[in-house]
């Protein structure tokens, strides 16, 4: 096993328990995905891989020792530059620590306005460079944070097909979305988080169910939002 997840339960404060005994793992050059509603607790697992989150209780293993920063490449939900800073400042910066990397497929299939400073870019465009700068690392372990977030329909293929090819370059993926249509092509297995516990498993051919039983979910959680009376 490449990647293990044991048993994983974290809680801030006195809020309500975010993950409760997260068991998973994933074989090496897999495709996997997390999903589930707004607040499953997806980016807290995610942040937990990357160590900067503490779990409670739990372990995650790669390669049968304990998961290291360096071996990730992360995408984080929400994505943050410096003011003044240039694309190609960013790309140069991660080419020189990554020199096999080339940023140049990367400009040319997105579009990304590279000579001018980062802050002036629109929300999608900050995206795209984002998950440039993820994918051009050289790690075994891409870990991408609702990476189709703010992308039109082409981004959003072209984006599909770069994860695809760092994952035959060798990098195992894993993914975390609540839009399961996005994923669907792309995975091995889906991993359904719900409520901070892994819900349901589903492997390729289950996705038809999986779709019909997010739907199901996802009208659950607004039914039951949509019935809360302000204290």
């Amino acid at each position: 096993m490449l990647l293990e997840a044991a048993h994983i339960s974290k809680r801030f404060g006195s809020r309500p328990q975010v993950l409760t005994d997260v068991s998973f793992g994933v074989e090496p050059g897999e495709f996997v995905s997390v999903i589930g509603p707004s607040g499953a607790g997806k980016t807290t697992l995610f942040d937990t891989f990357f160590g900067l989150v503490t779990p409670d209780s739990g372990s995650i293993t790669h390669s049968g020792h304990p998961l290291r920063r360096s071996e990730i490449a992360y995408l984080e939900s929400e994505t943050f530059f410096y003011d003044g800073m240039t694309g190609r400042d960013l790309l140069d910066l991660t080419a020189h620590y990554n020199p096999s990397s080339d940023p140049a497929p990367y400009i040319r299939v997105f579009g990304l306005p590279v000579d001018r400073p980062v802050a002036g870019w629109s929300a999608g465009m900050k995206r795209k460079l984002a998950l440039t700068v993820t994918l051009m690392q050289q790690k075994p372990l891409l870990l991408l944070d609702e990476p189709f977030n703010g992308l039109d329909m082409e981004s959003l293929h072209a984006a599909r097909q770069l994860i695809l090819r760092r994952r035959e370059e060798g990098a195992t993926v894993i993914v975390s979305s609540h839009l399961l249509e996005t994923l669907s092509p792309l995975c091995d297995d889906i991993h359904l988080l719900d409520n901070g516990r892994i819900a349901t498993v589903y492997r390729r051919e289950e996705y038809p169910r999986a779709a019909n039983e997010l739907e199901e979910l996802f009208h659950r959680h607004y039914l039951t939002r949509l019935s809360d009376k302000p204290s």
